[in-house]
């Protein structure tokens, strides 16, 4: 087993001809769950569709006695999250590539109509040689289907959600903006923005407060990279940046000019 969280375990399993795989089983009580177990269906069959560079394809989905799994390959380097927790924070030039890198991830997401509205540091892989791959799509939304949870229920990670999601609102790409936003002053100071905040409050902070300026946690960032990582984070989703590619653009084209 390499992981596990709420929906389920993911093993480093061995495909049928012996490559290296990650398995993803439903947990037992949940695939009793037929909520739960058409969202789990609509992640393996959204990312079934996404065909890019930086997002993480499944290889096989099915049922094994009564458990739904996925298969999807195996990536060799752990979560950015984990190079968080044991770094502390990125390099202004590793932070850019991962913010191109995801935002156009995000984007091919987008374009076939879809919704991550789970971005987070543990949903972002590393290889081994620092490439970034968007994975876990058991929160996306396709504009076109029904919902998956239940009316009023917002839906993601606290430390993540833009505030649409925490009011229900109807999500969009700017939503992945958000959280992208996220991950990336995360990335840049080790924390998300509202790090010092616990529960409610946090919810309360995405909703009211003006997100801190990352350079009094990083004294060496670039003005104009610090404002242009803040446009992702505005509270109205029409004042962001509208796709998550425009988004990395400008964050790349502010830390070039500084």
């Amino acid at each position: 087993m390499i992981a596990h969280g709420g929906m389920g375990r993911v093993y480093r399993a061995a495909g049928p001809n012996g490559e290296e795989v990650a398995l993803k089983l439903l947990k037992a009580d949940l695939a009793r769950d037929e909520t739960v177990r058409r969202r789990f269906d609509r992640e393996a069959r959204v990312a079934q569709r996404i065909v890019h560079g930086h997002v993480v394809p499944v290889l096989d989905v099915g049922e094994h006695e009564g458990t739904p799994y996925l298969a999807q390959a195996f990536v060799r380097g752990g979560t950015l999250a984990d190079k968080i927790d044991r770094e502390g924070r990125m390099s202004i030039a590793d932070a850019v590539t991962m913010a191109v890198e995801v935002g156009g991830g995000l984007n091919a997401i987008h374009e076939v109509g879809l919704v991550h509205r789970d971005i987070k540091p543990a949903n972002i892989l590393l290889d081994e040689q620092g490439v970034c791959y968007i994975t876990d799509f058991g929160l996306a939304k396709d504009s076109q289907a029904s919902a998956l949870t239940r009316p009023g229920q917002a839906v993601g990670s606290l430390d993540y959600m833009a505030p649409e999601q925490i009011r229900a609102d109807v999500v969009g790409p700017t939503t992945d903006v958000y959280g992208l936003g996220c991950v990336m002053f995360a990335a840049l100071t080790g924390n998300p923005p509202f790090a010092d905040k616990t529960g409610m409050g946090v919810l309360w902070a995405h909703l009211q407060e003006d997100p801190p300026d990352p350079r009094a946690l990083r004294p060496d960032l670039p003005e104009a990279m610090a404002a242009a990582v803040l446009r992702g984070l505005a509270k109205e989703p029409e004042d962001r940046p509208q796709s998550t590619s425009e988004y990395a653009a400008e964050i790349e084209a502010a830390a070039a000019g500084s």
